[in-house]
């Protein structure tokens, strides 16, 4: 073998042979590296999920309790004894007379929670039956009326027709008058005893692993409860009741006025000046939030004057003066805004006068996001901008 077949067959084996160091440098020692660090970042991706797993589990399980404290017990036959009691102490309470209030057959849901109908029938004047629905309305236990009817004996309904007089009724010329006394109603002033049937329902929870069921202790009476008005306003209900007797509304002689004298002019006052002007609208109801983005890893936030149509979206970046504060968060679902020490948020599509205060329970994901943005590591550093016209 001749020197130069000598130094070729060196140079061969010695690429060969660094060939095989980096091959085993990188099976021993850079692969297991960065299969350690793929793991350590699904690790970090899990815990995450995991994390975000439980706040939702902790938000799911406080709607629970507060969903289970709600109920009339948690055997079904026990919150069947006390939704009976209840209605017969509301019955009673009313004044309705010949109350029943008969237990239906216990009805599971596929949820595994059951239903316990009752079947209430009493009689009682149009006021009594709407003070006993408002008061089941202000109770604050799961329940519910599937439906309500209200009937009136025939012979009331006779009655009614005959008592009815159509106010100012007279005779035409060469007509005999009608009578001027008519026979009363027999029953009071706030009309006739009415039948009404109730069919109303109560819910039992079903008992979950782990999870605490308590129910109520005791019934709890809310003001306005479930009623979709104000209390007052279901007193027209009564008080237009088509079984109400007419009553004719007495005449009272007017006196004439006696002529007062003109006040001299010197005690004639000058008239008082008009109030000012309220003052122009400061136009932030035509300043909408449109849209947020994301340029180059950055979160940005488009925002529209309806006053300004020819002009472009304005840009507003994060730690920009924004409004009457400064935006310290660029939300999918709108803005967060500091004023002060007091943080607002700015739904999106909605006018600057729409923003509410923000909280956790209006607004549980905006408040979770400011809570991890303000937790972020100390190197991740956001560059704030002033917004600039788009």
């Amino acid at each position: 073998m001749t020197r130069r077949e000598k130094v070729l067959a060196l140079c061969v084996g010695g690429a060969l042979g660094g060939l095989a160091l980096v091959t085993l440098v990188r099976w021993a020692v850079l692969t297991p590296f960065q299969n350690v660090r793929s793991q350590i970042a699904d690790e970090h991706r899990r815990s995450r999920n995991l994390q975000t797993a439980l706040r939702q589990a902790d938000s799911v399980e406080a709607q629970w309790r507060e969903l289970t404290a709600r109920t009339l017990g948690v055997d079904a036959r026990d919150a069947q004894r006390r939704f009976q009691e209840d209605m017969q102490q509301l019955l009673e309470r009313h004044g309705l007379r010949d109350a029943k209030v008969a237990p239906g057959a216990i009805t599971p849901y596929k949820n595994g929670s059951r239903g316990i109908p009752f079947t209430i029938s009493a009689s009682g004047t149009l006021k009594e039956v709407v003070g006993f629905l408002c008061d089941f309305y202000c109770r604050d236990y799961l329940a519910r009326l599937d439906k309500v009817r209200i009937t009136a004996d025939q012979a009331v309904i006779s009655e009614v027709n005959t008592t009815r007089i159509r106010p100012g009724a007279t005779a035409r010329p060469g007509r005999t008058p009608p009578p001027t006394s008519r026979r009363e109603p027999t029953y009071g002033p706030d009309g006739p005893v009415l039948k009404v049937s109730v069919s109303a329902i109560t819910l039992v929870l079903p008992e979950l692993r782990d999870l605490e069921h308590a129910a109520a202790d005791k019934v709890v009476e809310l003001d306005g409860g479930r009623l979709q008005r104000e209390r007052a306003a279901y007193t027209a209900i009564f008080d237009r009741n088509l079984f109400m007797p007419h009553r004719e509304t007495p005449r009272v002689a007017s006196v004439p006025d006696q002529p007062t004298k003109p006040a001299p002019d010197t005690e004639r006052q000058p008239a008082p000046p008009p109030p000012p002007p309220p003052p122009p609208p400061d136009g932030r109801d035509q300043i909408f939030v449109k849209a947020t983005a994301s340029l180059e890893g950055e979160p940005v936030a488009y925002v529209y004057d309806e006053q300004q149509r020819d002009q472009p979206p304005t840009k507003y970046f994060l730690d920009s003066p924004f409004d009457e504060g400064t935006l310290i968060l660029i939300h999918p679902r709108g803005l967060v805004v500091r004023v002060g020490t007091k943080d607002y948020f700015y739904p999106l599509g909605k006018s600057f006068v729409d923003r509410e205060a923000l909280s956790p329970i209006d607004h549980p994901e905006v408040w979770e996001a400011l809570r991890q943005e303000s937790a972020g590591p100390p190197d991740r550093a956001v560059t704030g901008r002033s917004g600039t016209s788009g």
